[in-house]
């Protein structure tokens, strides 16, 4: 499940995204430095950071993932 991380330097996004995609972070990290500096990183990162539960929501989640499985 993709959640945020709650090890995270700001919020823990990008770790969370690395995590699940089982990517390296400090390449998501520079990508997403360089593609800041273009003003799309920024707009990005907020877009992600709204949409992905955080940590601390995901064993909640988890349970009514499996009721509607049921």
């Amino acid at each position: 499940m993709l959640t945020r991380s709650k090890h995270g330097l700001v919020s823990g996004t990008l770790r969370g995204l690395a995590q699940y995609y089982n990517l390296n972070l400090n390449g998501l990290q520079f990508v997403f430095l360089i593609m800041a500096f273009f003003g799309v990183g920024i707009i990005l990162y907020f877009v992600l950071w709204i949409s992905i539960p955080s940590y601390s929501k995901r064993d909640f989640l988890l349970t009514e993932l499996a009721n509607k499985e049921r």
